[in-house]
């Protein structure tokens, strides 16, 4: 999302634009180094999936904002929810690698092979959002990055059981 946002804002020609698109490269990381460890923990207490639909519902929340305004303001805000699904993301895919590999001795190849395809997503992303708002218009590009998010949540939601063993049930 961050490329069609920052090529919106410097064709735009909002003032300060390469300010505000650091501002939206710095917020998430702040947000990333401020919750992980906080995110590590409740992982042990909630489990792992709800803060996985935490983290994967963030997005196309991003992404409606990111389709419905071009306010600097309020696109340095929505970074925030990039911070919240870079941490969940980053946290839980970890852990719920480790859950589902625990005792074979191939965390570092399930490790790589979800790196792997989470570089093939990104680049798929980036390369049809584009595309569409190429051709139909930004907030186009960014409504389909929000369907495929949606989708996600939903799929994650139906699909994805809980992968901690001292936390099944949700609770403690």
């Amino acid at each position: 999302m961050l490329p069609l946002a920052g090529e919106s804002l410097v064709y735009s020609r909002v003032p300060f634009s390469s300010l505000i698109v650091s501002a939206l490269i710095i917020v998430p990381q702040v947000i990333v180094a401020l919750m992980a460890p906080w995110a590590g923990r409740q992982a042990q207490i909630w489990g792992r999936r709800p803060l996985l639909l935490i983290g994967f519902a963030a997005l196309p929340v991003r992404a409606l904002l990111f389709a419905w305004t071009t306010d600097p303001t309020v696109l340095v805000a929505a970074q925030v929810l990039d911070g919240v699904s870079g941490t969940m993301l980053g946290v839980l895919t970890a852990l719920v690698v480790a859950d589902l590999t625990k005792g074979t001795g191939r965390f570092n190849l399930a490790q790589g092979f979800v790196g792997t395809m989470s570089g093939v997503g990104a680049s798929l992303s980036t390369t049809l959002s584009s595309q569409i708002a190429g051709s139909l218009g930004r907030a186009a590009g960014f409504l389909g990055i929000s369907a495929v998010g949606l989708a996600a949540v939903v799929l994650l939601w139906s699909l994805m059981p809980e992968t901690s063993s001292s936390n099944n049930s949700g609770r403690q």
